[in-house]
């Protein structure tokens, strides 16, 4: 079933886009069709698929839950829980299905119930509505949590832009998270059109065909007529205000440095990027920093923060 909203809608390339893909690996990997999210990023320099990182690991694998139909707020809201134990949820990055995240994450918490959803405007769920925000995507991902009667408190994963999503709802419902893993989280005070990045690229310049493409590509996100899930870009602006909290935080991150276009001053950028990770990290008294030095360590790193964080 589809919801609309009375209005077409663009219907943009599901791959975030090249910009928010040059800032954070955000999304690209879907790019590719038989990729595994987060074990293989995009590589920022050539804007190809750096190749597919397995994420098999020995052991136990989860057992595949039936999909189903959830309505929250009025909307159907397809969701699966894969395995049995204690719950993760994963809060996938922007345009992100079950289909595109259900494998890697599931078996590398073989021991977990691992439960996936698709926001509104993504997957097999109804199309979104006119203008969604962090706040309201939290609610959405609170009633999927009672719908599908997960044992509170449980673990949340944030993949990408799914970070603000679930530390939004951590600032809401502290007690119900055992712990939060972010891999390559958007952090707060970079994106959006007052955002860091914004603020600090160049003019417009129809001639410098990198710099304009980068800037359609962020303008095109920024306007919720264009984005896949109608983000109100004023959401990045209360991202930047929540408060510290408590929950055990791990925070995964490949080491490389964005590349950018050439009149862009990379050094200014990637300082405003290192500072904005440093806010993210400040969100958690109980923060830790991973690195994941090579493509081929995500699979086994995200497993390890999970057991760790479900043990917490």
């Amino acid at each position: 079933m589809t919801t609309t909203t009375g209005r077409p809608r663009p219907h943009p390339n599901p791959c975030i886009s090249a910009a928010v893909g040059l800032a954070l690996g955000l999304g690209l990997a879907g790019c590719t069709a038989g990729t595994v999210p987060v074990a293989s990023r995009t590589s920022a320099a050539s804007g190809s698929a750096a190749g597919t990182a397995t994420a098999t690991t020995p052991g136990a694998t989860s057992t595949p839950g039936p999909e189903r139909d959830l309505v929250v707020g009025g909307r159907h809201v397809h969701a699966r829980c894969d395995g049995t134990g204690p719950a993760v949820v994963l809060v996938a990055d922007y345009g992100r299905s079950m289909d595109d995240t259900g494998p890697y994450i599931s078996n590398l918490a073989p021991h977990a119930q691992v439960c996936l959803y698709d926001r509104l405007g993504v997957g097999r769920s109804d199309s979104a509505p006119s203008t969604q925000t962090f706040e309201s995507l939290a609610d959405d991902l609170d009633r999927v949590i009672s719908k599908l009667g997960l044992t509170r408190p449980l673990v949340v994963v944030g993949d990408g832009v799914g970070a603000p999503i679930a530390l939004t709802w951590i600032s809401r419902h502290e007690k119900d998270a055992r712990a939060v893993v972010l891999v390559n989280a958007a952090p707060p005070g970079f994106m959006g059109p007052r955002g860091a990045l914004a603020r600090l690229l160049p003019p417009k310049d129809a001639g410098d065909l990198p710099l304009s493409n980068l800037q359609a590509d962020l303008d095109r996100f920024n306007d919720p007529t264009t984005n896949r899930e109608s983000l109100d870009p004023r959401s990045w602006d209360a991202y930047l205000r929540l408060p510290p909290a408590s929950t055990p935080l791990y925070d995964l991150v490949a080491p490389l440095e964005p590349q950018w276009p050439a009149s862009v001053d990379t050094k200014k950028v990637n300082t405003a990027l290192q500072q904005a990770q440093s806010r993210l990290l400040g969100l958690s008294s109980a923060s830790r920093l991973v690195t994941v030095a090579r493509e081929a360590d995500w699979p086994a790193t995200i497993r390890s923060a999970l057991e760790s964080a479900l043990q917490g």
